[in-house]
Formats: C-alpha cells, sequence, structure tokens
C-alpha cells in the first residue's frame, strides 16, 4: 500500500532549526488511533526539526501469543499481506529510526533495526514488556508504571499532534454552531469504562446533571462528544437530556471531515473530559484552555495479596496505589522496578496514576473545585516533545560516530567512508566532506 500522508502535516510548536536531510524514519502505525498518533507525533517533530524524512507503515497482526525479544521472530504475527512493506527497496530504503507504539510493534521494530545494524535506532512509546536493553529509547508516561532508566524519557502526557488544516476545515465546516453565539461554550468529551475505571448507567445519568448544572452556573452551552467506548445507554440518557443549546454528537466511525470533534478542541471556551481518556485529557489540555475533569468511580483494588500469586504480581499492584497517592519508591517497589527493567515483571496499565498527578500539579482540577486549572500543560509538552526529538538526534549522532571510529581503526579512511549509511552522512551530521576538510 502507498502512502501519501506526510506526518510534517501535523503542528508540532518547535523552535527553529536548521534543516538536515539524509536520515530516514519508519513510523509503524497499528490499530489504536491514539497510540499511531503519539508515533505520528514524534516523526512530525523530526521532519519539522531535522528535515528527515519519514515513512508510515501501517500494520495489521495475526491474533494470538507475540513474539518475544528474540529479533529472528519478530515479523512471525505480522499480516504481511495485509500490511505496508517492511523490506527495503532503492526508493526506500532501510531506515536509520524505526519508530513503534504497542507490544504487537515491538517485536518488528527490533527485526527491521537488525537489516541496518549497527546504524538502526529503535524507539519504542508507551508500554514495554521486554527487557530494557533491547530497545534504544522508550519514551512513556505515567500510566503504565515503567521504571526509570538511561534509556528512558517518562512525559507528562503522551504525545500528541493533529493536522493543522483538519483543524481548521473543521471549524470552518462547523462555524454555524460558534458565529453569532454569544454564550460561551464548554467541551463535553466523554470517554467510556477502562480498566479499572467503571462507567455504568448510573454514572451517565450523574455525569448529565453535573454538567448541565456547571453549564448553568457558567451561563454556557454544552457540546458533548461521546468516544467508541461510550456505553450504549450512556449515549441514550445524554439524548434525551440535553436540549437546545446544547449539543450531542456521538461517536460515529468513518464520518471523516464531518466528525465535529477537531471542531470542538478548535473552537470551545474550556472543557470537561471523564478521567478514563488520556488522550482526550491531552486534546484538551493542549488547546492552552480549562480543563476540568469528570471523577467517574475507580473499581475498588483486589488484594494486594495471595498465597497462589508470584510476589510479583502483589507487589506490583502496591507500586500502583503507591504511585497513585505520590509515594517515593521503597525498597520493594525498587526490587519490582529491577524486575521490570529485566523483563521478568510487567507493570499494570493504571490510568488513576497519572489522573492523579494532573490533579496534585493542577494542570486538571474537578469540577466541583472553585479554583480553576493550570492552562500551561501545552507549553510544558511542546518542550517535552523537542527534548524527545533531541535525544533521538543524539542517539543517531552517537551510534554513527561509534560505527564510523571502529571502521576507521579498521580500515582506514577510505574503508570508514565506503561503509558510510549514507552518501550523504557527513551533511546529515554537519560535517565537511573529506575533501572539504583536506582542503
Amino acid at each position: 500500500m502507498s502512502k501519501t500522508f506526510s506526518p510534517a502535516t501535523l503542528l508540532p510548536a518547535l523552535g527553529s532549526a536548521t534543516p538536515r536531510e539524509g536520515a530516514v524514519v519508519w513510523l509503524l502505525q497499528g490499530a489504536r488511533l491514539g497510540d499511531n498518533m503519539q508515533v505520528l507525533a514524534l516523526g512530525a517533530a523530526l521532519e519539522a526539526r531535522f528535515g528527515w524524512r519519514t515513512v508510515v507503515k501501517q500494520l495489521k497482526f495475526e491474533r494470538g501469543p507475540v513474539p518475544g525479544s528474540d529479533p529472528a521472530e519478530g515479523l512471525r504475527h505480522l499480516k504481511a499481506a495485509e500490511s505496508d512493506s517492511v523490506q527495503a527497496t532503492p526508493s526506500d530504503p532501510w531506515p536509520d529510526i524505526v519508530i513503534a507504539v504497542g507490544r504487537r510493534a515491538a517485536p518488528v521494530a527490533r527485526w527491521i533495526k537488525t537489516q541496518n545494524a549497527p546504524f538502526c535506532i529503535h524507539v519504542q512509546v508507551g508500554r514495554f514488556q521486554d527487557p530494557f536493553t533491547t530497545v534504544d529509547l522508550l519514551v512513556t508516561t505515567a500510566q503504565y508504571g515503567l521504571p526509570g532508566a538511561a534509556n528512558v524519557l517518562h512525559l507528562s502526557l503522551p504525545m500528541t499532534a493533529r493536522r493543522t488544516d483538519t483543524l481548521a476545515d473543521a471549524a470552518k465546516a462547523f462555524a454555524p454552531l460558534f458565529d453569532g453565539v454569544a454564550q460561551p461554550a464548554i467541551g463535553v468529551l466523554v470517554g467510556g469504562a477502562s480498566n479499572p475505571i467503571k462507567f455504568s448507567a448510573r454514572d451517565g445519568e450523574k455525569l448529565t446533571r453535573e454538567v448541565l448544572a456547571f453549564a448553568d452556573s457558567k451561563g454556557a452551552r454544552l457540546l458533548v462528544a461521546t468516544s467508541p467506548r461510550t456505553p450504549p445507554e450512556v449515549v441514550e440518557h445524554l439524548k434525551s437530556a440535553l436540549q437546545p443549546p446544547h449539543q450531542l454528537f456521538p461517536f460515529q466511525p468513518g464520518l471523516g471531515a464531518r466528525n465535529p470533534y477537531p471542531a470542538l478542541l478548535a473552537r470551545c471556551d474550556s472543557f470537561i473530559v471523564t478521567n478514563d481518556s488520556v488522550s482526550m485529557v491531552a486534546d484538551a489540555a493542549l488547546t492552552g484552555r480549562e480543563v476540568r475533569v469528570f471523577d467517574l468511580p475507580v473499581a475498588r483494588p483486589r488484594p494486594l495479596w495471595h498465597p497462589a500469586w508470584p510476589p510479583a504480581n502483589w507487589v506490583g499492584r502496591r507500586r500502583n496505589q503507591r504511585l497513585m497517592r505520590g509515594k517515593p519508591a521503597d525498597f520493594l517497589d525498587r526490587w519490582f522496578e529491577s524486575e521490570v527493567r529485566a523483563g521478568r515483571a510487567l507493570p499494570t496499565r493504571y490510568v488513576p496514576i497519572i489522573m492523579a498527578q494532573f490533579l496534585r500539579e493542577r494542570h486538571v482540577v474537578l469540577m466541583s473545585d472553585p479554583v480553576p486549572p493550570r492552562t500551561d500543560l501545552a507549553e510544558l509538552v511542546v518542550g517535552e516533545l523537542d527534548m524527545v526529538s533531541a535525544r533521538v538526534m543524539a542517539l543517531l549522532a552517537e551510534r554513527r560516530a561509534s560505527v564510523l571510529k571502529s571502521r576507521l581503526a579498521l580500515g582506514g579512511g577510505l574503508a570508514a567512508r565506503s561503509l558510510s549509511p549514507r552518501a550523504d552522512i557527513h551533511a546529515a551530521l554537519g560535517l565537511p566532506q573529506f575533501g572539504e576538510a583536506l582542503g
């Protein structure tokens, strides 16, 4: 399948930098929109800052077990006939950097890396279940509970960016929602149940009552968007309870340019987001406007200990509760973290950790909080995206310098030059050609 979409059409608000050519970046895409957006956002940042060429690779996977950390097994679960090719061609050479997200894409990225060894850099986003030594850079957020390491970057929010033309077109297409209306608009972004967060019909009724009361207190109207995970009974209740000037936009697959969600992000004056969706909180926060959360109930944690459970199981559950409360690591936490780095344990994804962190830092507040939240999270996220871009550039420069040094020792300057990964490596690193340096 050929791809015409370029991540450069996204909007990472990065500082200026001198474009540099010579690196190819493969962006592996899976089935989850939120995951894919993180990969595209990082690809857009690298393309905008360094002028690198990005290539989107849409992948489809078989159901069943995921290959382990052996790179030779990396394509075993890939539906090759339904996926973009992960083989190099003269027009699509092996990448210098491969970026993946999710446990099914990680083995594919490892396999790709071996095809352009020793130059290729593997960047993994989000969750990770293999030994940390099998990846060059791991970019993650708090809900995954991954420990720190030399090759791990912890971000405040998932990397996200939306196409500038999509936002502009959506705002124009839905202009009647906003033009000529004096009332401020509050965007209500409604998610769904996501373990351990519950979302029942009763929760939907409470959400409706509280957002209507909040809008009435502000003299505002509600523009409500649901998600694919919103329970049908909650959608039905919203339909019956929301009367003009409030409006409901139930999720519908395949809307394309008729999807109102980007228009709400572009034009609403503030937002209320259910606390199950990190991606929706990120989308709202990156507008630089006020974000409040509706606190859905969290399922009561199972007992931390059971005689039949492995120690890592109950220690990991205990650690999740401690992370949610903002407690520093103790000796049991540090033991569990060492097991995770070695690939012998995997933390449970626990969204309340990151939501509690947002609340402590007041990047979001509860609907009942009389004091408005901070609105500077967007600036922080942009800085973090710039930081990740710089780290990737440093890894690539370090890798190329190390390989070049080894080849100079083995075969001298001409041999090293002939074995360079690309003919334009010197331009890529901002270095003069050999002849220029001697002249």
